[in-house]
């Protein structure tokens, strides 16, 4: 399965068989649109499983990106015509852990080199470098 699940997000720009490649991948739960740059080693740990990735983005190398991941607009709630959003990068190395989502609001949101976004984590502006982010579990009360 995982030899075909490359295949298929490697061959979504292909001229003859990109739309298919990109219908299998949407069937599966993985929605790459043809215009997201994906650059070699991406990993999908979980063979994909609920991930949306917004057309304008450019993925890096060696990122791996886990189930239920998001990666899109944050301003969803108007047109896209409308939107101030430009693109998302996820810079070389990064991971992004499951559940994660990644929303650019206007502008450039990069998301720089080996930077982690912990599971779950709505991470709303760019990042450095090497940089953690997470949302912690917090107690609201008892059962």
């Amino acid at each position: 399965m995982s030899k075909l699940f490359y295949f298929l997000i490697r061959n979504r720009k292909n001229k003859n068989i990109g739309k298919i490649c990109t219908a299998l991948l949407k069937i599966i739960g993985v929605e790459i649109p043809q215009q997201v740059i994906v650059g070699d080693n991406i990993m999908f740990p979980h063979l994909g499983g609920n991930i949306v990735i917004h057309p304008e983005t450019i993925i890096k190398n060696h990122v791996s990106i886990y189930h239920g991941v998001t990666i899109g607009r944050a301003d969803s709630y108007i047109v896209r015509e409308k939107s101030k959003m430009e693109k998302i990068i996820i810079e070389d190395g990064t991971v992004v852990c499951a559940g994660a989502k990644i929303l650019c609001k206007s502008g450039v949101l990069t998301v720089g080199e080996r930077t982690v976004i912990g599971a779950n984590a709505v991470l709303t502006k760019s990042t450095g470098v090497n940089e953690i982010w997470a949302s912690p579990a917090v107690k609201i009360g008892n059962r």
